[in-house]
């Protein structure tokens, strides 16, 4: 047990977010809403700050922010919002879509 939090030091802040949304999505299933707005929002200010702190800007951060927020405003938006962010990030990973 002692190796757990060594363990997460290693983890990447969006890795930690990612999972602990997933569990809290399986163990309450009505608040996926705000799950995913809270966990776009969480990536999408984890980029921007990494920006503001001298890494490369990465247009996903923007992404984020913007899904995260129209997630919060129309609710019954979510699985469009959460497909055109997935698509807009698997070409921006992929190169096919640049900054």
């Amino acid at each position: 047990m002692d190796q757990l939090p060594a363990l997460l030091h290693h983890w990447p802040l969006p890795a930690i977010a990612a999972v602990l949304t997933g569990v809290l999505i399986l163990a309450v299933p009505r608040v996926l809403n705000y799950a995913v707005a809270a966990y776009l929002l969480l990536v999408g200010i984890h980029g921007l700050l990494t920006a503001f702190a001298g890494q490369p800007f990465a247009p996903q951060a923007v992404i984020a922010l913007v899904a995260g927020v129209l997630i919060l405003i129309r609710p019954n938006l979510l699985s469009y919002v959460v497909g055109i962010y997935l698509i807009l990030i698997g070409l921006l990973g992929a190169g096919l879509l640049r900054p």
